[in-house]
């Protein structure tokens, strides 16, 4: 062995390079780190995939620091600061402080010897039924009705009109969340989710599952809704196999420009019917107890609006059932 190879092994040791001697010492830097630091503690941290924390989750040491004052316009997010080769990527859940976190954002580190995310704290737990079991998903929930006291006012009865925009990780079971998903949250109010955004936030690679974000509108409160348990009733949540009840609204989805639609519903009491709003383009020209006519406008500029038909019973004031139809050219 000639001198310069003596000399690089000495300076270098095992590393094929400085460059990879260096960040292994940055690596070992943050792991000593870890062992010392006040903000360092072992936390329950999901795997990526993983639906909600359980008993047998993994336990593992972290670092987590705050990054500005928590206040209404900065809501509570902080740092995560993980070893490398963790996993853990955007979408994961930790518990921490007596409250859940989901991982929001990953920030793609230049030299790689750590990994570091922003950590969004889950304000409420919404309780999914899917395929007759119940799994309880942390999430963190925002609201979105502005300029408006939360109602909306028709000829004949006044509906809630709030909105609501929910995050929450991607999972095999929180994907099969879709347009027209009910929410609970609070054992009160019902939401139907409007909007599903899961393209915009995720670390692993381009393309690759993450952070989801869903936006809801209040939706009225059925029979079949379990507010002590704070389960909102979805069809395909129970099993595999769907039967339409008898108490559902049954007709079509959509109604074509200046044509008419019929409603029916199979219910043991007397119906009445009626839109959750007045609406130009469309309105009720015909109903008895267990059916209703929909005509619809002509103009085209009304095609794929859509329009909220509410069955309510006559006796109690009770929401049955209520369906969204879509107006098309």
């Amino acid at each position: 062995m000639n001198y310069f190879q003596c000399y690089k092994d000495r300076v270098l040791r095992s590393f094929s390079s400085r460059k990879e001697k260096i960040e292994n010492e940055i690596e070992d830097s943050f792991k000593k780190y870890l062992e010392t630091a006040p903000t360092a503690l072992v936390v329950p941290l999901t795997d990526i995939g993983e639906v909600t924390i359980t008993d047998e989750t993994k336990r593992v040491l972290v670092s987590i620091n705050d990054i500005t004052n928590n206040d209404k316009r900065a809501l509570d997010e902080k740092y995560l600061y993980t070893p490398k080769d963790m996993n853990v990527d955007v979408g994961c859940y930790v518990f921490y402080d007596n409250s859940y976190w989901v991982t929001i954002f990953k920030e793609h580190q230049t030299i790689n010897t750590k990994k570091h995310f922003v950590i969004k704290r889950c304000n409420q737990i919404f309780n999914y039924r899917y395929k007759g079991q119940m799994y309880e998903i942390p999430v963190s929930v925002e609201n979105l009705t502005l300029y408006s006291d939360g109602m909306a006012d028709n000829k004949y009865t006044s509906v809630s009109d709030t909105k609501r925009q929910l995050y929450y990780g991607s999972n095999p079971i929180t994907k099969t969340i879709d347009i027209d998903t009910r929410i609970m949250l609070t054992g009160k109010t019902v939401f139907r989710v409007t909007s599903i955004n899961d393209f915009e936030f995720n670390g692993r690679e381009t393309g690759a599952d993450g952070l989801i974000k869903a936006i809801c509108l209040q939706d009225a409160l059925i029979s079949k809704d379990d507010t002590i348990n704070n389960i909102a009733y979805n069809e395909l949540s129970e099993n595999d196999n769907v039967i339409i009840p008898f108490d559902k609204i049954i007709g079509d989805e959509f109604i074509t420009l200046g044509e008419e639609n019929e409603y029916t519903i199979d219910y043991m009491r007397d119906v009445e019917w009626l839109l959750d709003k007045q609406y130009r383009f469309c309105n009720i020209i015909n109903q008895d107890e267990k059916t209703c006519t929909l005509q619809s406008g002509t103009l085209a500029k009304y095609s794929g609006l859509e329009i909220l038909l509410l069955a309510k019973d006559k006796e109690t004031n009770e929401i049955i059932d209520t369906k969204k139809i879509t107006l098309r050219g």
